[in-house]
């Protein structure tokens, strides 16, 4: 009688897990971390979602909990319209990356972003690039936003790729410089929610 009762709460004790749980690709994202969209689409509320097969859930991080693991990234600054603006990481999951190449290696510039550098395509915009050992890896794409004391900011769209997965998210001027930390905190995120 023991014996079923322990398997019985075993058996109960890991449905309740999964329940809290969406597994995509082999992972088991929590339900707490996804984004309102992904978690009509998941219940089937959502008729428009866009289901198509390269594209996966949504992930939100609020800028609290991110701060809270990273030291440089600031979850808030001061607005003028209201006391602060809130500094978030959405992360939209993909099975699908996107690829490119530099125009030619003598167009790169290095930026201020420690191993990174641009290939212009305009002045208003450009493709970033991280080297890797012989060549340069698609890093993601940034813009001028009007941001910071000079007005010369900008932000950017990064391509992060983990295992089998791509994750895109948007990098604010504020938190620009702290990419390498927040790269590694989605990665052991993500790492970490392996059903596996």
């Amino acid at each position: 009688m023991i014996k079923f009762v322990l398997l019985f709460l075993s058996v109960l004790l890991a449905n309740g897990c999964t329940e809290n749980k969406l597994k995509w690709q082999g992972y088991c994202l929590p339900l707490d971390k996804l984004t309102p969209a992904s978690l009509a689409a998941t219940s089937n509320k959502d008729k428009n979602y866009d289901s198509a097969t390269n594209y996966g859930p949504s992930l939100f991080f609020s800028g609290e909990s991110v701060a809270k693991e990273i030291a440089t990234f600031k979850a808030f600054t001061s607005n003028l319209s209201s006391d602060k603006y809130r500094h978030n990481i959405q992360v939209n999951l993909s099975k699908k990356n996107i690829e490119k190449s530099p125009k030619t290696i003598q167009s790169l510039i290095k930026s201020d972003l420690d191993g990174i550098y641009f290939d212009m395509q305009s002045k208003y915009h450009w493709d970033a690039y991280k080297k890797g050992d012989d060549t340069y890896e698609f890093w993601g794409s940034c813009m001028l936003d009007g941001s910071g004391k000079s007005k010369k900011g900008y932000s950017c769209l990064r391509q992060l790729k983990v295992e089998k997965i791509v994750l895109n998210f948007d990098l604010d001027y504020m938190n620009l410089n702290s990419h390498k930390d927040i790269d590694s905190f989605l990665t052991n995120k993500l790492i970490n929610w392996s059903c596996n």
